[in-house]
C-alpha cells in the first residue's frame, strides 16, 4: 500500500498535494526503515489527520495552516527559494520558528498547529502504549510540555481543545499505568 493523496478525501489543491508529496518524500528518505506501508499509514494518521482536524474543527481555518500540517516534519521545504508555496505559508512557518513576528491570524494558526501536531504525537507515542522502552521518560517530558503549553492556549479553539484535553488525559493515564505496572514488578513479594 503506497500513500495516495487522492484517497485522503482532502480537496485536490496543488499546494496541498505538493505539501503531502514533500512530506512523503521526506519520510521515505529519513524513515525508510519503516517501509512504504508504515510510511503510508503515518501519512494518513499524522499529517492528513492533522489537516482534517483543523478543517473540521475550526470554522475560520486557513489554507496555510493546512499546508503546514500536510508538510509534517518537512516544513523546512517552505524556506527553499524555489518552492511553489504561497508567501503567506512561508511567512507562517517563519513565525512558527520565531524568524518573524506573527500577526493575530498567524498566532491563531500556530496554536492550532501545536494542537493537531500534539495530538498526532500523543496518538503515535503515548495512547495505547503497551510497554516501557528507552524513550519512556522522554514521552513523560513531552507530555508535561504539552500540558504546560496547553494551559496557555486553552479556550482559543474550543472544539480542538476538547479533543486535545481528552488525549492528554488518556496519554497521562497510559504512561502512569505503565509506571504502576513496572513499580509492582520491582516490589519484592512478602
Amino acid at each position: 500500500m503506497a500513500f495516495d493523496y487522492a484517497a485522503t478525501g482532502l480537496p485536490d489543491k496543488a499546494e496541498w498535494r505538493a505539501a503531502a508529496d514533500i512530506c512523503h518524500a521526506w519520510l521515505t528518505e529519513n524513515m525508510s526503515m519503516f517501509g512504504p506501508e508504515r510510511i503510508a499509514r503515518f501519512m494518513d494518521h499524522q499529517p492528513v489527520t492533522a489537516a482534517k482536524l483543523i478543517m473540521e474543527n475550526c470554522d475560520d481555518w486557513s489554507e496555510e495552516s493546512v499546508t503546514l500540517a500536510l508538510l509534517g516534519p518537512a516544513k523546512e521545504a517552505l524556506l527553499d527559494k524555489d518552492s511553489a508555496f504561497s508567501d503567506r505559508a512561508k511567512e507562517l512557518f517563519e513565525a512558527m520558528i520565531e524568524k518573524r513576528e506573527p500577526d493575530a491570524a498567524m498566532q491563531r494558526d500556530i496554536t492550532r498547529l501545536f494542537l493537531v501536531e500534539g495530538l498526532s504525537t500523543m496518538n503515535d507515542q503515548m495512547v495505547n502504549r503497551k510497554s516501557i522502552d528507552a524513550h519512556h521518560q522522554t514521552r513523560w517530558k513531552i507530555l508535561r510540555g504539552f500540558e504546560t503549553k496547553f494551559a496557555t492556549v486553552k479556550g482559543e479553539n474550543p472544539a480542538l481543545d476538547k479533543i486535545f484535553e481528552a488525549t492528554l488525559e488518556t496519554s497521562r493515564a497510559t504512561l502512569q499505568e505503565l509506571d504502576n505496572a513496572a513499580n509492582k514488578k520491582k516490589k519484592p513479594s512478602l
